[in-house]
């Protein structure tokens, strides 16, 4: 085998795609490498029956519109890679039926959020009006810093960015006195990084909600696996390889730098090395102990494995509009309080936090006509899963699921349990085996207090490229976890990559 490239990435999910097609894009030999038939990682989808079901994707930020592009859209506009985009025309609708409740639907668009939340808080627009401020200049500063533009300047240019930069969402919103039912209404989107409002840090959350807000969320018309063909596509276009149904057995290192993998006891070298895959798999089965940085071993124990999740795909013999679903994400929960959402979901018994999306009230033709396509998704946390025995594990899969289909239907008057074709259900067991992930986590590495965007970013160099030549890039990188932000460490994995190349020149033969 011996082959030789510039650039070998191990792992095809968000992060390993984005990194090998810019890669690729930039003119270097590069050789993307997956375990599984397919490219993507979550990124892909399944068939069950007439239904075709989304894995993870709920929703994309970070795109926008063609004429405010934003770093997703970007990145797929360099490539070349063509994908359909949906717009989806609100944010979410927000159901809590417990003590104090509320059911709440927030449209898209500053002004018309506002309005709402004036509609459902009144009095509170004002205030609003002071978080959107504060909340674009997160978003346009962390914009900026990606775009590479200097530290200091964007400081200055933004100063509500460094001012809050260690506070935490709950504190910036109290510190503007907005009412309790307000602050519930807008920790909605904690769920999708797994971080209740009280830790997570303000500049994360709020470039979050103002990117969705003001620049509207997007699904890809045909499934995120068309994103993740687009992707592979670039890299042949560009005369890069794909070798798909590969197991990477070990990375290899000589004279304390990564020089290439080993693939069924072969060799295949490289002068730059990305994993899109978790340390924790990388140091702990394909790596010699000795050859792993003191630092980087330090820095991967010191994490908490973030999230695993709980699927129920629903494919329903009745037509959304028939059934009486109009909302394309609906929130629902007992209670308001992000804190015992995420507490809550560390249980069997009261985790009843959960989010259903349904594909066919914005793309019509998701699934065959008269038809509909849903999901429900519940987040799992702190290895719940681990004491369930064999005998116990599809009894209790069909439970939850049925508990789930109940709480729905309970919260929103609409009935859909008698309208099922096809169902699929995938517990935390099915993401460990899918993705290969401890646990079958699916966010990453927990974002302690101390280890978010902010923390990460400010330690990028040994979070990115902790031995030399060896880079990571995805859910365990410098951002968390997420579709756009697993895109931008791959590009920014490769950007260190092929400059480390370049700078290099004949010595790095």
């Amino acid at each position: 085998m011996a082959e030789k490239y510039d650039v070998i990435v191990v792992g095809a999910g968000n992060g390993g795609l984005m990194a090998a097609a810019s890669s690729a894009r930039m003119g270097k030999k590069t050789l993307l490498i997956e375990r599984h038939n397919l490219a993507g990682g979550a990124a892909t989808s399944f068939i069950r029956g007439r239904f075709e079901f989304e894995v993870a994707l709920h929703e994309l930020c970070e795109y926008g519109h063609a004429d405010n592009p934003r770093a997703v859209r970007k990145m797929y506009d360099w490539l070349g890679a063509n994908v359909k985009m949906q717009e989806l025309p609100d944010t979410y609708r927000y159901i809590i039926y417990g003590k104090d409740g509320f059911d709440v639907k927030m449209p898209a668009g500053r002004e018309n959020f506002i309005n709402a939340m004036e509609k459902y808080v009144p009095g509170t627009s004002e205030k609003m009006e002071k978080l959107f401020d504060l909340c674009e200049q997160s978003m346009n500063a962390l914009a900026e810093i990606a775009d590479g533009k200097d530290k200091k300047e964007v400081i200055k240019k933004y100063p509500a960015f460094i001012e809050y930069a260690t506070k935490s969402w709950d504190d910036v919103l109290n510190k503007l006195k907005l009412p309790k039912k307000a602050q519930q209404i807008l920790g909605a989107y904690w769920c999708y990084i797994d971080i209740p409002t009280d830790e997570f840090e303000f500049p994360y959350f709020a470039t979050m909600l103002a990117t969705y807000v003001e620049n509207d969320a997007y699904i890809p018309q045909r499934r995120s696996h068309d994103m993740s063909t687009a992707l592979a596509q670039v890299i042949y276009d560009n005369g890069g390889d794909v070798w798909l149904s590969t197991t990477v057995e070990k990375i290899l290192v000589e004279n304390g730098q990564a020089v290439g993998v080993q693939i069924k006891g072969e060799k295949v070298f490289a002068k730059e090395v990305i994993c899109g895959i978790t340390p924790h798999a990388v140091y702990g089965n394909m790596m010699d102990q000795k050859c792993i940085p003191e630092y980087a071993l330090k820095y991967a124990n010191s994490h908490k494995l973030g999230t695993s999740a709980f699927l129920v795909y629903l494919g329903l013999n009745k037509s959304c509009r028939e059934l009486g679903i109009n909302d394309y994400s609906v929130f629902i929960a007992s209670t308001g309080d992000t804190r015992k959402q995420y507490e809550n979901c560390k249980t069997m018994d009261k985790n009843d936090f959960m989010i259903m999306n349904c594909l066919n009230t914005v793309i019509p033709n998701a699934s065959p006509k008269g038809t509909s396509v849903c999901y429900i998704t519940k987040l799992v946390d702190d290895g719940v899963w681990d004491n369930v025995k064999p005998k116990d594990y599809e009894k209790l899969k069909v439970k939850i699921a049925k508990n789930a289909i109940d709480e729905y239907e309970q919260a929103t008057g609409i009935k859909i349990s008698d309208s099922i074709e096809e169902i699929a259900i995938a517990a935390p067991p099915t993401f460990a085996r899918y993705m290969g992930t401890p646990d079958g986590e699916i966010y990453g590495y927990h974002c302690a207090p101390w280890d978010q965007i902010i923390g990460r970013s400010m330690d990028l160099k040994n979070v990115v490229n902790p031995l030399p030549h060896l880079y990571f890039c995805g859910g365990h990188g410098f951002m968390c976890d997420g579709y756009n932000v697993s895109y931008t460490t791959g590009l920014t994995a490769a950007k260190i990559a092929v400059s480390d190349i370049n700078n290099m020149g004949a010595d790095h033969e």
